[in-house]
């Protein structure tokens, strides 16, 4: 199954009798016909998975040998998967046996890899039976097998738009501090197949878990990792049954308990994203230079596009927001980091901000506190500025003072009511007419006045913008769009939620007026306490996925309108009016990014015009 740039594959551990192959084909035959149903493009099995691992002395044997083409024949005979199926056998060449990597589909072999590296040391004695296939392939590029000739050694599998390249290693490869995966991601594979055969132990899993998560970290890509189960010996170790499938640092998919019977697991590969990581990423490009290999050869593999895909996972619904209490512990450290640089730098302890009693104010006040009680400052010097207009609801109000007082910070309130209609007056607005006009008169009053206390008091004005609304284009130009230095820039809305509701049980004083506060509609309240943001701007849940899934992970507007139907269950309709209504201001509101205060990094993604985005003021959107 392949569509929209996903990428169904599977790693399949069967339950094996020693030395029986065709008892073994047959038990990879039921996996398959499993696979096939559940749309999987590319599936891998153990290495030496048709004799078993564990067959010893016997591989010297011409009976085995025989029996295993028997059985890898039948097995082409009665395929019943449509896609590529990677499997580990061996192979005789002058009386010289190589343990192998085989690539089949369908009736065809495609592609036959020796294994480069062999364990020597503890259990294993791979080098009493094979030779290590790094010479041969110097000189050897076909081999006939079956009556096929079959390219041999270094290669790639690619399908016809080389949207998907893979290729394939054999167990000790990966633990090799030089392990073939390198030259084989350097040169283009976005996938590495490994057919293992490895045994538990206390810790290996962890291992396992961390080669196979560096190793597609550095190169942004994936690797299968699929090793034999318990069932075909134990008879000097017991063999993990451990199924891995890592992508770009993160493990999508796993199966690690000991087993004996058939076991198989699937999973979703992104290969757009990884495309897009790799595009942006110069550590890649540099590799190439270095490890680039005209050795490898290029082997087509079939690969259709699917009508629809069926996810084993969907993506992440809020893939900005951590899944771990000590990621929203490490947010807190990283702004009150930062701002306590910023303060030594500027050589006060005051700190001035405007609290409204919504969500990203509330949030800044929070991650004042905890700077200032790390730093040993006195919460007095955070100067908590109300600033209503006519348009302020009681709630929100009220909600800014009760929160200031339990935190025990300095509490101002100065309205903006008679100066905004002076301001209005001033430029011939009628007070009456609620646009934009009358609006951004507010949101630039409250700013100058804060900025002016800022000053008087020798102090830093805090803005309390956040990434969705900075994406957006949700702020005043010369207004809350300004500020000496941005607390909350680099955290979607979706985060900020979560980073206050942890709050509660930091300052459990806090927890009642959070409570209100998280369940209060977001609201500017420029027209009133009625003013809903999300009714102009749609859900910020949803605009912080499309955030997400333009600038980390790189998918095209068609793709992330597919996803929101998937994700959120959005009707196509709704779908497209989101994502062309994101469209339309993320590019539109460049300008405002442009001269945005000094905000510190937190997540994957910044949207500083200094940092990270680079982009003109006047980029014209896609055509979506």
């Amino acid at each position: 199954m392949y569509f929209q740039g996903y990428l169904k594959v599977a790693a399949a551990s069967p339950k094996a009798r020693l030395g029986d192959p065709l008892y073994n084909v047959k038990a990879m035959v039921e996996i398959l016909k499993e696979a096939e149903k559940r749309g999987a493009a590319i599936i891998c099995f153990p290495e030496l998975c048709i004799t078993g691992y564990s067959v010893g002395d016997m591989l010297f044997q011409k009976y085995l040998y025989q029996d295993s083409l028997k059985a890898i024949q039948y097995l082409l005979n009665n395929n019943p998967f449509s896609g590529v199926i990677i499997f580990g056998s061996y192979l005789t060449i002058n009386d010289t046996l190589y343990n192998c990597s085989f690539v089949v589909q369908k009736k065809k072999v495609l592609g036959i890899i020796p294994k480069t590296f062999l364990p020597h040391t503890n259990e294993f004695y791979e080098s009493r039976w094979f030779a290590s296939g790094v010479n041969l392939i110097k000189d050897l590029k076909t081999v006939r097998f079956l009556g096929q000739e079959v390219p041999f050694g270094k290669m790639l599998f690619e399908n016809e738009t080389r949207e998907v390249i893979f290729g394939a290693e054999i167990c000790g490869d990966i633990w090799a501090p030089t392990s073939p995966n390198e030259k084989l991601y350097a040169n283009g594979a976005l996938i590495v197949f490994n057919s293992s055969a490895s045994p538990a132990h206390i810790g290996k899993d962890e291992k396992r878990h961390l080669l196979t998560r560096s190793t597609t970290m550095k190169f942004n890509s994936s690797y299968v990792y699929v090793s034999n189960n318990a069932s075909e010996s134990t008879s000097e170790v017991v063999f993990s049954s451990h199924l891995l499938i890592s992508e770009d640092g993160k493990i999508i998919g796993e199966s690690d308990n000991i087993n004996f019977e058939n076991n198989c697991i699937y999973a979703d590969i992104d290969i757009r994203k990884l495309h897009f990581l790799r595009r942006s990423n110069s550590y890649f490009k540099q590799t190439q230079e270095l490890v680039r290999d005209a050795a490898f050869q290029r082997v087509r593999f079939e690969l259709e596009e699917s009508a629809e895909y069926v996810f084993e996972k969907l993506p992440e619904k809020l893939p900005f927001v951590p899944k771990d209490r000590k990621d929203l512990e490490r947010i807190t450290e990283i702004q009150s980091a930062s701002v306590l640089k910023r303060l030594d730098y500027v050589g006060t302890e005051k700190t001035v901000l405007g609290i409204s009693g919504g969500l990203d104010s509330t949030l800044a006040l929070l991650s004042l506190c905890k700077a200032y009680d790390k730093a040993g400052f006195d919460r007095k010097n955070i100067i908590a500025v109300s600033l209503p207009s006519k348009e302020t609801g009681e709630r929100t109000r009220g909600n800014a003072k009760l929160l200031a007082e339990k935190l025990g910070c300095a509490y101002r309130e100065i309205s903006i009511a008679s100066e905004a209609e002076k301001q209005l007056d001033l430029i011939g607005h009628d007070r009456y007419e609620k646009d934009a006009t009358y609006e951004n008169v507010q949101a630039r009053l409250r700013t100058t006045i804060l900025m002016n206390l800022a000053n008087k008091e020798k102090a830093l004005m805090i803005g309390t913008t956040d990434m969705s609304e900075i994406a957006l284009g949700w702020s005043t130009f010369g207004g809350d769009q300004i500020a000496m230095y941005g607390l909350n820039a680099g955290l979607p809305k979706t985060v900020v939620r979560e980073v206050v509701k942890y709050y509660r049980e930091v300052y459990p004083e806090t927890k009642e007026v959070l409570e209100d506060i998280l369940n209060t509609p977001i609201s500017p309240e420029l027209t009133g306490s009625a003013q809903r943001t999300e009714d102009v701007l749609g859900k910020y849940e949803v605009n912080d996925f499309i955030l997400y899934r333009f600038l980390a992970a790189g998918d095209d507007f068609q793709r992330i309108a597919y996803l929101l139907g998937k994700v959120f269950g959005l009707s196509d309709k709704e779908a497209e009016n989101y994502v062309k209504n994101f469209t339309a201001r993320f590019f539109s509101q460049q300008f405002k990014r442009l001269s945005m205060p000094e905000s510190v990094k937190i997540l994957e993604i910044s949207l500083s015009p200094r940092g990270e985005l680079k982009m003109g003021g006047d980029f014209y959107p896609p055509q979506t």
